[in-house]
């Protein structure tokens, strides 16, 4: 019976030790794995990460670059619109001058009359009033 019990105990002793081997297997492999799903989840999250990076890198310079056209397209509205001042102004002037104009020509005719007239009552002889 001892040769028996000692026997049972020898292959409980081996079940333990296949199983305690087993779960150990079992423990590295759970780990292995758990470590690639890590390892895939955190490849995938970086590869998310980096696009949205990237994407923010390209909207930055994409905003510069905005900035800077801007800020050209407004200092040459500037030269635009001082140029247009400058045309409006040359422009007014002009018709100040053909108001001025008209005025001369209007006064030059009344002068004109009058030394006609002046002239005329010269040549009937009658003397100029003074």
């Amino acid at each position: 019976m001892s040769d028996s019990l000692s026997q049972i105990l020898k292959n409980h002793n081996q079940k333990q030790a296949d199983i305690r081997k087993q779960n150990e297997q079992l423990k590295k492999n759970a780990i292995r794995s758990t470590q690639e799903l890590t390892d895939s989840l955190t490849e995938y999250a970086n590869a998310g990460i980096n696009e949205i990076f990237n994407n923010q890198k390209e909207l930055e310079q994409q905003s510069k670059k905005l900035a800077q056209q801007t800020s050209k397209y407004v200092h040459q509205t500037q030269q635009w619109l001082t140029l247009v001042d400058g045309f409006n102004m040359s422009l007014k002037e002009l018709g100040d001058i053909k108001n001025w104009t008209e005025i001369m020509e209007h006064d030059m005719k009344s002068i004109m009359l009058t030394l006609e007239f002046v002239h005329q009552g010269t040549l009937e002889g009658e003397p100029p009033n003074h």
